[in-house]
């Protein structure tokens, strides 16, 4: 026999248990089985140790089995093979087992969407079938009044009927815009159209829409920005959260009060903030606010009537533009809402 043959199939049986033993070791990091493997492990160094002692022998004295040393080398074939088989299958294990984990968050993430889907519908129903009722019950029933009495009805107390129907008009208006802001906001369907825009003339163009109530209550209200500052944001969205902002320090401000709206300048961002001399919230309630949830609404200090979504839309608009939205109140005090705008496309 050619005494190349001997060596090529001793040599190579060696090298595929030495393979099949550190690969052993490697399938303990994969399946996590100790005990199996390293017994395995074992098993393939003993064999290798046992093939270098047979080359030696047929070095010095020529002695060799071709029917035992082949077949240990196809054993030691079959069994790197079966190895490398069970690797693959454990692989597809843990592929599956992170397919369904995946599987599962999505699942969750589904389960999530669809509570809050649900909660945006009921609120949606609370408003439609109580907040927005309440104005147009009003605008009915003076209205009525007015049509069937109109010949005998004092110039004052008829005045008064237009200066309700006018005001219930408004607040109607004022909530089916923010329902309708809101409604597109939860249906994605409302697109954000960031540019650069000056802030000081946009507060001061809302507060004017405001002078009217403002007057009736005597409360001031303030633009207390010294400059000019350019913010980076949606116009329409920003508009819509001061003008909230606005409305709802209004509403809790007492007649005589005062309501500031300032800025204060950050790193990135621009802080605006409203603050008011009304009547404060306290804790528990400062909780409530910007929460679908507990749908925290109160009466005015002029009995103004509000669903609690203006806040919520607050919110949503500031972090659709990339800010924050935060709050501090002090019962008798006042309370201040803060909101930041990027000065720039981050």
């Amino acid at each position: 026999m050619n005494s190349f043959i001997p060596y090529l199939i001793i040599s190579a049986a060696i090298l595929i248990q030495f393979a099949a033993a550190v690969y052993a070791l490697y399938l303990i990091k994969i399946t996590k089985r100790r005990l199996g493997w390293i017994l395995i492990s074992t098993a393939n160094l003993i064999m290798v140790t046992r093939r270098i002692f047979s080359l030696i022998a047929f070095y010095r004295i020529g002695a060799f089995s071709i029917f035992n040393e082949l077949s240990g080398l196809i054993i030691s074939i079959f069994m790197f093979i079966g190895m490398i088989a069970i690797k693959n299958y454990f692989f597809s294990i843990l592929q599956a087992h992170r397919e369904l984990s995946i599987n599962k968050q999505e699942l969750q993430k589904s389960q999530l969407e669809l509570e809050r889907i649900n909660q945006s519908k009921d609120k949606l129903f609370s408003v439609i079938s109580h907040d927005l009722k309440n104005p147009f019950n009003t605008l009915l029933n003076f209205s009525e009044i007015i049509l069937k009495n109109y010949q005998n009805l004092p110039a004052e107390k008829l005045l008064d009927f237009l200066d309700r129907i006018n005001k219930s008009a408004k607040r109607g208006y004022a909530l089916l815009e923010n329902l309708l802001h809101w409604s597109q906001f939860q249906t994605g369907t409302i697109t954000i159209h960031p540019e650069k825009f000056e802030i000081k003339a946009k507060i001061a163009e809302t507060i004017l829409i405001f002078g009217e109530v403002a007057a009736a209550k005597n409360i001031k209200i303030i633009n207390n920005l010294k400059k000019e500052f350019f913010v980076f944001a949606d116009q329409q969205m920003i508009t819509a959260v001061i003008r909230n902002l606005l409305s709802n320090a209004l509403k809790f401000t007492e007649n005589n009060g005062a309501i500031t709206v300032s800025a204060t300048e950050l790193p990135q961002h621009l802080e605006i903030s409203v603050s008011d001399s009304g009547v404060g919230i306290n804790d528990t309630n400062m909780k409530k606010l910007f929460n679908l949830n507990t749908n925290y609404s109160t009466t005015g200090t002029g009995n103004e009537k509000g669903s609690g979504l203006g806040l919520i839309l607050c919110r949503d608009f500031v972090e659709k533009n990339g800010g924050k939205i935060r709050v501090e109140s002090e019962i008798g005090r006042g309370t201040k809402f803060s909101f930041t705008i990027p000065k720039q496309n981050l």
